[in-house]
């Protein structure tokens, strides 16, 4: 029996390349999460900063009827100072309770955006592998000896010096 025909197979190329593939999903996945991570925080602040251009919007917007409108900034000033002329009174209004306030507040709030779903890692069980870093740690110690598996035990084509 030759010696080349054990180590001339096709389980090597497979070995070799079933541990570069485990090499590449043990390095690329935790980037692949982080990444993913990022771009869910990136979508939050862009929520966040959709909110704040738009209370800026309805702010400047009230500041300018307040520039504009001399009664809007005499009853502002009123109510601040807690300032009721002679002669005049509260209205009560049937639409909402007496003992609530009706704040200059409420004209000029934005609610705040919704909030995103949950952070879910993709991948399933084997990404689950690959997140954590103690089974990582095997499965690259794993890709790297069928890698070298795969470089050693492979046929040597050296051709003869005369041909």
């Amino acid at each position: 029996m030759d010696d080349t025909a054990v180590k001339e197979g096709p389980w090597t190329i497979l070995a070799l390349c079933l541990g570069l593939v485990l090499i590449a999903a043990g390095v690329i996945a935790p980037q692949l999460d982080s990444n993913h991570r990022l771009d869910l925080q990136r979508m939050q602040l862009q929520a966040d900063l959709d909110q704040l251009n738009r209370q800026a919007a309805i702010n400047e917007q009230f500041l300018g009827r307040l520039e504009s409108d001399p009664q809007l900034a005499q009853r502002l000033a009123q109510r601040q100072m807690k300032f009721i002329r002679q002669g005049q009174s509260m209205l009560n209004y049937k639409g909402e309770p007496a003992d609530v306030p009706v704040s200059p507040y409420s004209l000029v709030h934005v609610p705040p955006p919704p909030e995103l779903p949950a952070y879910v890692p993709a991948g399933g069980t084997v990404g689950r592998w690959l997140l954590d870093d103690h089974l990582r740690l095997y499965i690259l110690a794993a890709g790297l000896f069928l890698a070298a598996v795969g470089l050693v035990l492979s046929p040597n084509e050296a051709q003869p010096a005369g041909s």
